[in-house]
């Protein structure tokens, strides 16, 4: 019979340390010490403390069940990682990154980096109908860090030949029941284990789904008492229902009830424990993952005060046992693999094809988890799939095959997302996307913004092969925009532009970081004045242009990236320049624009574009941006002059400019550049500091001789970088202004 020890209190730990020896004693024919990790999404962190504190005292454990975060923690702990590496790993992971539906933007094909994250809802299109995924997150990149770090026990398939007999919980959902992972594929057990309902997406093994195991037991005790443990002991993170009182609202009483069935779990198993820690919460919640260097000390502080109790039992245990051994990295030094064969599970023979095009996995060689995370990130980053899983199988020769199981996405995604900026004003983003719709090797895209400035892009992008650098891209775009004017840096004007560009470029691209090719464009801008005051003009230009580029770029992300460096250069030559433009006086007709009149005609032209962020520690950032553009000519452009202000890219031929807004500086010349630091307090929030500095009018054009100009200005923004986009709020200064300015910016701004 067991003698229930419970400790939930300080002082009675004394009580627990006297009494301790003799309950060993009884149950000397057994040394089975079992530990049982409760869920808890983040607030699971808070489990690392104790392993610390378990591994300082040198003690043992026999067994080990987990739920939900608990089994990513208790799994990394049985696989054979000590308590201090799953803290490195822990306080190193992007969060951020790991639970969302995107990996980094550096394995993205250069072609695709401008997709990247743009919209807030991505819903496949089946046998003409729309569909609602099974969970928000499939999170591939989960996936790929939980195979990174269970590589070295992959072909376990008995979790009783870890170092540590392991076993999680899943729900069935068909059933409702819970059920106890012990055998099979490692990853797939813990990912199914924390599929929460309606976050996660469900998770398929031998025929059945499931879904987060703290659905019907959160705190898996009286698992360890069927594994074969005597001693239990079981780490709660649950926190505590309200009072009736405090169920003030229905966001309460709606998160009462979800916890209900886990608080009923807690007291049930709680009872089985001979050692029940709780470890006190505060504020801290299940989504608390920006806190998780805070939550993982909270752990360390707990484990703190168990430390004398662990050190006791390890000392009674070695006084029972003289060859009592206790050894603290248990993992097997197993880090690469010969694999015999590749199998896919999944897809049709065509897509078969085109993953193994895709992988690149070469088995005559031993792999490793760095070069199959490597093979596997830049397979997904073709928007093609859902998830790519890979296993680790052993067959009874003692080979070893790689098993893929692949959710293949559907070739018609429908998307949308929403923007505001002080521009641009509010749009709704809609977006329909086709994969090998139109010809193989391909992506073709229709997108428009619905708004206050309706802007539409039609695009075809041609790959030659998915591992061949050659590429196809055509484009026609459109935006239609009200764009104020400007005399002596105070508003006097305002004009409807109308632009429709055909873009045509053949790239080559290399290493997913750089491209650069050839293209011709031709373009059509048509302005209309909507005040009709001072001098003006009013009518169309159209002419093409052909060029060449460059561009770089390494940024995890588009917006708020850690590290990294964004490059693009273009230089063209501009021809068949067609003006049909007439000039005003205070509405007073002047004339059309003539050769006779205003000097135009083919001219150079070249834009550069770099932005680069490089980290200053855990909270800091340093952000540089230069940008530019020349019109290389005494010509007059006509309608294709740079137009400098903007916090973020919203229009063409601008030139950003931290202190002004679009269009208050238009010039044939200009050359911007912006410095500054940037802070991350806490989570997603972001302080930028950047002075900017502006030079224009260095071209000497037609009754227009060079006259270089110069303005200094100064921008603090501060944002929250929410998934679908930042919030964005920035207090400008300059030199030529009195006073402050304000600008705003939500979301990613529809433009070319």
């Amino acid at each position: 019979m067991l003698i229930m020890l419970k400790y939930q209190r300080p002082f009675r730990l004394t009580f627990i340390l006297f009494f301790l020896p003799f309950f060993l004693m009884a149950q000397s024919k057994k040394t089975g010490i079992g530990l049982a990790l409760a869920g808890g999404g983040a607030k699971g962190l808070a489990h690392i403390g104790i392993l610390k504190a378990i591994d300082s005292a040198e003690l043992n454990i026999s067994y080990l069940t987990g739920t939900s975060m608990g089994s990513i923690v208790g799994g990394l702990y049985a696989a054979g990682y000590s308590g201090d590496s799953i803290e490195y790993i822990a306080r190193h992971i992007d969060w951020g990154v790991l639970l969302s539906n995107s990996i980094p933007m550096t394995n993205y094909i250069m072609e695709e980096k401008g997709e990247y994250g743009k919209y807030a809802v991505e819903l496949p299109v089946s046998k003409g109908k729309v569909s609602l995924p099974s969970g928000f997150l499939e999170s591939q990149e989960l996936w790929l860090t939980l195979e990174k770090y269970f590589f070295p026990v992959a072909a376990v398939d008995k979790f009783d030949n870890l170092s540590i007999p392991y076993r999680c919980i899943g729900t069935d959902l068909a059933t409702g029941e819970a059920v106890v992972f012990s055998h099979g594929s490692l990853t797939r057990a813990i990912r199914a284990s924390m599929a929460i309902p309606g976050a996660f997406s469900p998770v398929d093994i031998d025929g059945k789904r499931y879904v987060d195991g703290g659905v019907t037991r959160n705190f898996p005790v009286k698992d360890l008492f069927d594994m074969g443990a005597n001693y239990s002991i079981g780490v709660s993170v649950s926190t505590p229902l309200n009072n009736v009182e405090e169920l003030d609202d229905a966001l309460k009483v709606l998160s009462q009830v979800m916890f209900l069935n886990e608080n009923k779990d807690l007291i049930e198993e709680s009872a089985l424990t001979n050692l029940l820690i709780k470890i006190p919460m505060g504020s801290f919640n299940s989504a608390s993952f920006d806190d998780g260097a805070a939550i993982i000390d909270l752990g360390i502080e707990e484990g703190r005060k168990y430390y004398p109790l662990f050190r006791k039992l390890a000392d009674s245990l070695k006084a029972l046992y003289p060859d009592y051994t206790f050894k603290k990295n248990r993992l097997p030094d197993h880090q690469q693999y010969k694999f015999s064969r590749i199998e896919l599970t999944g897809l049709n023979k065509n897509e078969k094809e085109a993953f193994l095009d895709q992988i690149g996995v070469d088995t005559s060689k031993k792999l490793t988890a760095a070069k199959l995370e490597k093979e596997t990130r830049e397979a997904f980053a073709y928007r093609m799939y859902k998830s790519i899983v890979y296993e680790v199988k052993q067959d009874d020769k003692g080979q070893y095959k790689l098993l893929y199981r692949i959710q293949p996405e559907s070739s018609i995604m429908l998307k949308a997302g929403v923007s505001a900026n002080s521009l641009t004003g509010f749009g709704v983003h809609l977006n329909a996307t086709g994969r090998n719709i139109l010809t193989p090797f391909s992506r073709s895209l229709v997108s428009l913004n619905i708004g206050q400035s309706f802007r539409g892009l039609a695009e075809h992008l041609q790959m030659f092969g998915y591992r061949k650098p050659w590429s196809n891209r055509i484009q026609v775009y459109s935006e239609f925009q009200d764009l104020p004017t400007y005399t002596d840096f105070r508003s006097t004007g305002l004009y409807k532009l109308k632009y429709v560009t055909i873009d045509d470029r053949f790239q080559v691209s290399a290493k997913r970081r750089s491209a650069g090719g050839l293209g011709i464009q031709w373009e059509n801008i048509d302005a209309k004045p909507q005040i009709e005051s001072g001098i003006y003009y009013n009518g169309t230009n159209n002419y093409f242009q052909f060029y060449g580029f460059w561009q770089f770029n390494t940024l995890s992300k588009p917006l708020y990236p850690k590290k990294g460096t964004q490059i693009e250069v273009k230089a063209g030559y501009v021809f068949d320049v067609s003006p049909k433009i007439d000039l005003y006086r205070d509405g007073l007709f002047l004339g059309e624009i003539n050769r006779s009149l205003v000097k135009y005609g083919s001219y150079l032209r070249t834009t550069l574009n770099y932005a680069n962020t490089s980290p200053m520690g855990k909270r800091w950032a340093w952000v540089s941006r230069l940008q530019g553009g020349v019109n290389f000519s005494p010509n007059q452009s006509l309608l294709n002059g740079f137009l400098a202000g903007g916090m973020v890219p919203t229009i063409r031929n601008q030139v950003m400019f931290a202190g002004l807004h679009e269009g208050e500086i238009v010039s044939e010349s200009m050359a911007a550049a912006h410095i500054g630091p940037r802070y991350n307090p806490f989570g997603k929030f972001y302080a930028t500091l950047l002075g900017s500095v502006l030079s224009y009018d260095f071209i000497e054009k037609d009754q227009q001789p060079a006259d270089l100009k110069w303005i200094f200005g100064s921008g603090l923004t501060l944002a929250y970088d929410l998934p679908i986009g930042p919030i964005e709020f920035t207090l400008m200064w300059n030199n030529k202004n009195d006073g402050l300015g304000t600008y705003f910016n939500f979301g990613f701004p529809f433009r070319l």
